[in-house]
């Protein structure tokens, strides 16, 4: 039996996030520096809201087309609520969020540790798990010995990259979001890929069945987390009024309404 890999210090998921419009507004690319990130009372006071997404990511998000995928929805059911309009900024790293100064993103990982250095993060709207994926005439996988003769892509530096790798497993690393590594199985580049169910979902609704797995039970990892929003530069009089109105969301049907064009429950 291979011993379970804990996770060892806070991690972020991969940023999937992305901006909408809300009610009447319209969306503006941010191209250049803007203000520094504000509190929920001074964001409501200025109009708009800042925050960064990711261009190309579905079904969390993606800069054209439709459908924009759901945080681009619940960011829009959010900015409604706040009467506010949206001011987007398309990101591909973390890094990038200090130039444009935006306020808040809308999925990052949320641990039992609790907030991280940069950001308060917010009461939980979604479970993510994840799967180690075949296609559906590829291999069966049972336990992780099953996984030896395969390659197996997998995100960088991640706890379930160490656990394949402490296995002795072959891993590519490549692809390094959950969309690329799942279009490299399809392409046969790779036999088996850890992504999370929203991705995996996505996937087998609209390009291809698949063969799925639950990650940990095959990986002995921990690997699943609540997803929630990221808040910069914020007070805890923000966060609680986020948690308000995501409350509200649930309370309403609005965000199960939203994660169940997703095939989300």
């Amino acid at each position: 039996m291979s011993t379970k890999i804990k996770r060892l210090t806070p991690q972020f998921s991969e940023l999937l996030s992305s901006v909408v419009i809300g009610f009447m507004t319209a969306v503006i690319i941010v191209v250049s520096p803007v203000a520094s990130a504000q509190t929920l009372s001074e964001i409501r006071a200025r109009g708009e809201i800042n925050l960064c997404a990711h261009p190309e990511q579905m079904p969390f998000s993606r800069r054209a087309d439709k459908p924009e995928g759901f945080q681009i929805d619940i960011a829009r059911a959010v900015a409604e609520k706040l009467d506010v309009s949206l001011n987007v900024s398309w990101i591909f790293s973390k890094r990038q969020a200090k130039k444009v100064g935006c306020d808040f993103y809308a999925g990052v990982a949320r641990f039992k540790e609790g907030d991280s250095k940069y950001l308060l993060i917010s009461d939980p709207y979604l479970r993510l798990e994840f799967k180690l994926v075949t296609l559906d005439k590829g291999s069966v996988i049972s336990d992780i010995d099953d996984l030896k003769p395969l390659v197996v892509g997998v995100s960088p530096g991640s706890i379930a990259s160490g656990a394949l790798v402490h296995n002795h497993i072959s891993i590519a690393v490549r692809f390094q979001d959950e969309a690329s590594r799942l279009q490299a199985l399809a392409d046969g580049l790779i036999d088996a890929a850890v992504v999370t169910n929203v991705s995996a979902g996505w996937f087998q609704e609209n390009l291809g069945k698949l063969r799925q797995y639950d990650a940990e039970n095959i990986l002995h990892a921990d690997l699943n987390y609540d997803y929630a929003l990221g808040l910069r530069r914020s007070d805890e009089d923000s966060r609680n009024g986020f948690n308000q109105l995501l409350a509200e969301m649930k309370s309403d049907g609005a965000l199960s309404n939203i994660l169940a064009r997703y095939g989300l429950q």
